[in-house]
């Protein structure tokens, strides 16, 4: 009892009574034993005892069951004692004190069992308030359903306690169980159908407690091997009036059943934790709608980004977003740090502010932007991106986010530029052809009689070469159309290379008589391909060739057997060669090296390109070497037919 509650009261006493008034704690030893000897010798009905140490005269009474909740009144002395310093009392005055005595203990002993009961409350309520906290504040849903159980049983000092979670239909589904160790609950076969008296408490929806629940005639339908169980409170939980589940808790500890503040405290923690059930059901709907708008985002086919203020930050990218710029974007990510992944620049090449980019100035000022940008991928690849950025607004009309799309428009961008390199090239290259033709052509048709043979025959020897020029150059073309919209298609049977490059040989020399060719072929070789296709490139090579090399120096063709079942081809000629730094380019349409260029070689810079996917349609590769002595050698290599096919 707390000495702020006592003191006053024995005050009290002293004062009405003119005797000393304490606890037996600030009693000596030897009056600590006497009245403990006298409280349990004598019974008498109001509670009090009387003693005597050393002549001095002493009454005592409990008002609690430890020793230290005893009060002592005395020491006192009657007429008749000896002298001594101790405050006398005649007879009536001792039964007054003996009464005022009683009094004190049961006003005590009242105190006392209000102050364990508001300690007892407030051990609940925090309690109680610690589970509210705990099954509140978790969102994912097992975990709630466990916690509430383990609390449950907790709170009404149950043996064992259970949590079953119902469907829409009142049917339990899941059973959450604490108290029962795995090898309890392995021997229960399956969870409670909920019959019986489970089954009244789902139908009625209020709650039951039992001291035996053997003897009720609605307990019935346990699965074998469920554990015997007498004690029984069951409690619903629900939420907007709909039964979420029930509480199960049996066998009280230390009890024959459970109590009705056990109920109270369930039947609380129960209401918190319909709460706590509703909250992770709307947690896991959200999660989910989240999840499927993440779902929905990511299968945009332009990349999808989300900025937000206080601080900047990037809280949302979908994987569009992260395959365009070329990294692995992992939100919450600060927008400065984004920014800089990759480097932001105009249509022109020049540098753009972090300040001008379209979802910066949608953030910061509320503008709404449509425009092009180019950026650094991490690998290094420039792409042009179609931005389109907005402000996202409150009720209020407040920026709370912006979200930008981009749309990667590089190969947009590419075909405009391939259509203006197209024309530029078409126009330049089919004018020389045609003009000669259409010169030709007028001439014979207005001054052919006055022509001699041999004017006529050269003017109509420049129409079918520049014919023949102007075919290949419509052949590429089409070539070029039908490569990027995908219409390509190759028939494949055994080639004899020997006649193939022979043939072709054949057909450029009537072309151009002045340089001699070289043919080398190993013996019986061939090659698995389409026999059109390989032509195509053979006369691509050789044509370029003619065109570098200088006239009269011999233009060589070999063909041997390479490695891993193929055969490499080769076409050499002894011209300028190809600059280093063109290289790299070679194999790229409408690319026309520096040599090309200075010698104002006619072509489209096709050859090459068109050469370069057939050969690679048939499995094979294409490359160049710069010999040693000058000029250059073009290798491909296609698939040979051995001994082994």
């Amino acid at each position: 009892m707390p000495r702020l509650t006592v003191q006053p009261l024995l005050a009290a006493l002293e004062t009405a009574l003119g005797v000393p008034a304490s606890t037996l704690a600030s009693a000596g030893a030897e009056t600590r034993r006497a009245a403990l000897h006298a409280l349990g010798a004598h019974q008498e009905t109001d509670g009090v005892a009387a003693f005597t140490v050393s002549g001095r005269r002493y009454l005592a009474t409990r008002y609690g069951r430890g020793h230290a909740a005893i009060v002592l009144l005395g020491p006192f002395r009657r007429p008749e004692d000896v002298p001594c310093d101790a405050p006398v009392l005649d007879a009536p005055a001792e039964a007054r004190a003996r009464r005022a005595l009683a009094q004190a203990g049961e006003g005590l002993s009242q105190v006392m069992a209000a102050e364990r009961k508001r300690l007892e409350l407030a051990a609940q309520v925090e309690l109680i308030d610690s589970a509210a906290i705990a099954i509140t504040g978790e969102l994912e849903l097992s975990t709630v359903l466990h916690r509430i159980v383990d609390l449950a049983r907790d709170v009404a000092g149950a043996r064992y306690a259970a949590l079953g979670v119902t469907n829409e239909r009142g049917e339990i589904v899941s059973l959450i169980v604490s108290g029962m160790s795995e090898e309890e609950q392995a021997r229960v076969p399956h969870i409670p159908h909920g019959r019986g008296i489970l089954g009244r408490l789902l139908r009625e929806g209020k709650t039951i407690r039992l001291r035996d629940l053997r003897t009720n005639p609605d307990a019935y339908g346990f699965p074998e091997g469920h554990p015997e169980m007498r004690s029984f409170l069951g409690v619903p939980i629900t939420s907007r009036g709909r039964v979420l589940g029930n509480l199960y808790l049996t066998e009280k500890r230390f009890a024959r059943d459970f109590t009705d503040e056990d109920v109270r405290l369930v039947e609380l923690l129960a209401r918190y934790a319909g709460v706590a059930i509703e909250n992770a059901g709307l947690y896991q709907r959200a999660e989910a709608q989240q999840a499927r708008l993440q779902a929905i985002i990511d299968q945009l086919p332009e990349a999808v980004l989300l900025v937000e203020p206080n601080p900047e930050r990037v809280t949302l990218a979908n994987t569009q977003a992260a395959h365009l710029l070329g990294w692995e974007i992992r939100p919450p990510l600060a927008l400065d740090e984004f920014l800089a992944a990759n480097p932001r620049f105009q249509v022109d090449d020049t540098p753009l502010s972090p300040a001008d980019i379209p979802v910066v100035r949608a953030l910061r000022y509320g503008e709404t932007s449509r425009r092009e940008i180019r950026m650094v991928r991490s690998d290094g690849q420039a792409i042009t991106a179609l931005v389109n950025a907005a402000p996202v607004r409150d009720a209020d009309g407040k920026i709370t986010a912006a979200i930008a799309v981009f749309q990667d428009i590089t190969a947009i961008k590419d075909a405009e530029q391939l259509k203006d390199d197209f024309l530029s090239l078409v126009s330049h290259e089919l004018r020389t052809p045609m003009t000669t033709i259409q010169g030709g052509a007028l001439l014979l048709l207005q001054n052919g009689a006055d022509l001699d043979e041999e004017t006529r025959h050269e003017i109509l020897t420049d129409i079918a070469n520049e014919s023949r020029r102007l075919a290949g150059l419509v052949e590429n073309m089409v070539q070029l159309a039908n490569i990027r919209a995908g219409r390509f298609g190759m028939d494949s049977e055994p080639v004899h290379l020997r006649t193939l490059l022979q043939r072709a040989i054949d057909a450029m020399q009537e072309q151009d008589p002045e340089h001699p060719f070289v043919l080398d072929v190993e013996r019986d070789l061939l090659a698995l391909g389409d026999p059109g296709r390989l032509d195509q490139v053979v006369r691509n090579l050789l044509h370029n060739a003619i065109k570098y090399a200088p006239a009269r120096t011999p233009i060589e063709v070999r063909a041997a057997r390479g490695d891993n079942g193929t055969v490499i081809v080769s076409v050499r000629d002894h011209g300028p060669g190809i600059d280093e730094e063109d290289l790299p380019f070679v194999f790229e349409r409408f690319q026309r090296g520096k040599q090309a260029v200075l010698r104002h070689t006619a072509g489209m810079g096709l050859g090459l390109y068109l050469s370069k996917h057939l050969i690679e349609a048939h499995g094979g590769q294409i490359w160049i070497e710069r010999p040693p002595d000058g000029g250059t050698r073009i290798h491909f290599s296609v698939p040979a037919i051995t001994d082994d096919l």
